[in-house]
């Protein structure tokens, strides 16, 4: 039985925390809290104060699933039944996605059906075995295209027959930018585009869809989807020269995008971002070559870069590893280099015929190395270093721990497990095609590409017994008796200041008011968003207040790495409330943002405590270069009224009376 506190007039998670001295953290996992619900307690709620390690452990899987239709837009409402760990559940998606799948045998996988306009279920995904851990699971459902309304009555998918049009033309519309690159200047162009290359008309595509009034309508639309080949619109200007590379190179171009897309980082949105770059293991560009690995694809005849090399010679080395940053060199690497792993791995690549095979395979040797693939195919490397393997990319040591007792302590067999159910779940070429009807339909998993490598199969793991006893909503089955103190204990009601020295930066600027808010740019004619506080690259960042993490990311815009937290304005201390209320007063909420920072250490939807370390200050965005504090490193951080704002000062007030500490400027 497990102790409770009732939640009373004016309490809030971060003072129960408080007050019986449990994380904010672990109260959160107790009570399946996350996000907004963090904030919205309801009087009368119980909030359980025991049982989070125990109910933890049991999952080896925390699953969101993010629900997307053929034109990757959200289907922000939906049925889905999921098979897991021996049961079946109905779920409700709401605005997008499903949070806070537990699952308790990873080993069993996972089948997700959407519902259709007949009430039908429809099989989307179908995995066999999962990756432990928290994992996102993107899907797309070829039986949904959304606009419109939606569910006007109850598993119904209803959309105006002019909206369907619409989309179906919009679709249809063929995007292809210019093909061929322009370099630097003095660079010469390249156009890898022959006549061949030109999108020919394939077959129409026919869909059905519940109408106007209800109205079953079918709709005919022609689309341009050369060899049956689809991408998320903001990635189209790509499509061409995936296409072409995969030509070149002997791939199918859904293959080389599965490849792609497991490799790329992502804007916002999920655009494929050409100008990454990673300061740590320095890999760069679209498909983060490493630049030993990009300066020996130079010298590859059979590449694009290694043809721009040899007619350009007096390419000094820089030179050739900016040409990383070049989207149609980029794609093409990654292609030539995946043949390139194939022969040099002396396994019998020829074997694979089907896509999904190919691009297992080619991210397999992109992750080891060939000889660390031939290795893993082979099932020939040591006991040591799969082990060293397996704990570094679980990372939790007590996880990585029970995962190998399934195992029975071999881990071969647990870490040839968890690489083969991760890239059975990152790598899908079915996501890049529009009709599956036009294909075999296959999609082979790694075990089974190995296999036709001559390669060994490895152990599976230990059957675990499960708890399959339906978790109620209301938790009548706890004794009643084991209620806690009937007084209230409120918010967190404290205070941290960003950094453990707070100064206002001056180097670079005209003056330490530069560094505070308002108009003090420019002689006063160019605004600052917040406070600049000095800061050498690596000094921590602490939550000012306790609340919830709602951005952790790459900007990849002048901020570089971001943090942002969102905070209950009554929760903050007696003085910064009031001044909060005074410019905010209609926000129950105030975010404080962080900016430029080196290192994140939290998640988005993480619960924080007051002063819990968020990460380190770092020379990201347009503070690049700025690597000590004499060359301007800082701390940006700023007071808002929502997460994201645009330019200017609407929507920010001056985070500078929150502090502790009187600035002097």
């Amino acid at each position: 039985m497990s102790k409770y506190y009732t939640v009373k007039e004016g309490d809030t998670l971060w003072g129960i925390s408080k007050n019986y001295h449990i994380s904010v953290n672990e109260l959160a996992k107790i009570n399946s809290l996350s996000g907004k619900k963090n904030h919205q307690l309801k009087i009368g709620q119980k909030i359980y104060l025991e049982g989070a390690s125990g109910e933890n452990e049991k999952y080896e899987v925390h699953l969101k699933i993010i629900l997307m239709d053929l034109a990757f837009k959200p289907i922000n409402k939906a049925v889905l039944k999921l098979e897991f760990d021996d049961k079946k559940e109905i779920k409700n998606v709401t605005n997008g996605s499903l949070d806070n799948i537990e699952i308790e045998d990873h080993a069993k996988g996972l089948k997700v059906y959407i519902k259709n306009i007949y009430g039908e279920y429809d099989l989307i995904a179908d995995h066999k075995s999962l990756p432990v851990g928290k994992k996102v699971l993107k899907l797309t459902s070829r039986k949904v295209k959304v606009e419109g309304k939606h569910y006007a009555k109850d598993g119904i998918l209803q959309q105006t027959l002019s909206g369907i049009k619409r989309d179906l033309q919009a679709i249809g519309k063929p995007i292809l930018d210019g093909i061929g690159s322009v370099f630097d200047s003095g660079s010469k162009k390249i156009n890898t585009t022959s006549k061949k290359d030109v999108p020919q008309m394939p077959d129409q595509k026919n869909e059905q869809r519940r109408t106007d009034a209800g109205n079953s309508t079918h709709i005919v639309a022609t689309q341009f989807t050369e060899d049956n080949f689809l991408l998320n619109p903001v990635n189209t200007k790509y499509r061409a020269y995936i296409i072409s590379a995969a030509k070149r190179h002997g791939f199918a171009p859904q293959a080389l995008a599965a490849l792609i897309n497991a490799e790329a980082a992502r804007k916002k949105g999920g655009e494929w971002n050409e100008k990454s770059y990673n300061n740590g293991s320095k890999a760069g560009g679209m498909t983060q070559f490493l630049p030993s690995t990009w300066l020996e694809m130079s010298k590859n005849k059979s590449s694009l870069v290694g043809q721009h090399v040899a007619k350009n010679p007096k390419l000094k080395t820089q030179q050739i590893l900016d040409l990383r940053f070049n989207a149609e060199m980029s794609i093409d690497a990654a292609a030539a280099y995946a043949v390139y792993n194939f022969k040099i791995s002396k396994l019998p690549y020829q074997n694979l015929t089907e896509p999904s095979s190919m691009a297992k395979f080619a991210y397999l040797l992109h992750h080891e190395g060939a000889g660390g693939g031939r290795q893993f195919v082979q099932n020939s490397f040591s006991q040591e270093r799969a082990k060293n393997l397996l704990f570094s990319q679980i990372q939790n040591n007590k996880s990585a721990t029970n995962y190998l007792k399934r195992f029975n302590n071999d881990a071969k067999a647990a870490y040839g497990n968890w690489l083969r159910n991760y890239i059975d779940t990152h790598i899908n070429v079915y996501d890049y095609v529009v009709d599956i009807k036009k294909t075999t339909g296959k999609s082979l998993s790694l075990d089974e590409t190995i296999k036709q490598l001559k390669g060994t199969s490895v152990a599976a793991p230990q059957p675990k017994s499960l708890n399959t006893q339906t978790k109620k909503t209301e938790d009548t089955s706890r004794s009643s008796n084991n209620t806690v103190n009937s007084q209230s204990v409120g918010g967190s009601n404290k205070w941290h200041d960003p950094l453990d020295v707070c100064k206002l930066r001056t180097a670079g600027l005209a003056s330490a008011k530069a560094a505070t808010f308002g108009k003090v740019r420019n002689g006063g004619t160019k605004n600052h968003q917040g406070i600049d506080l000095q800061a050498n690259p690596g000094t921590t960042i602490y939550a000012v207040c306790s609340g919830t993490v709602r951005l952790a990311e790459n900007s990849n815009g002048a901020y570089g790495y971001i943090v942002v937290i969102q905070v209950k304005i009554d929760d903050l201390p007696e003085s910064q409330k009031l001044y909060a209320k005074s410019k905010l007063n209609t926000s129950e909420f105030i975010y404080f943002f962080y900016a430029h920072l080196s290192q994140i250490d939290v998640h988005k939807g993480d619960p924080i405590d007051v002063g819990g370390k968020l990460g380190k200050t770092g020379s990201s965005g347009n503070a690049n270069g700025m690597t000590t504090i004499l060359k301007g490193a800082h701390l940006h951080f700023e007071a808002r009224s929502a997460i994201n704002l645009g330019v200017g000062l609407v929507g920010r007030i001056d985070p500078m009376p929150f502090l502790s500490v009187k600035l002097v400027y």
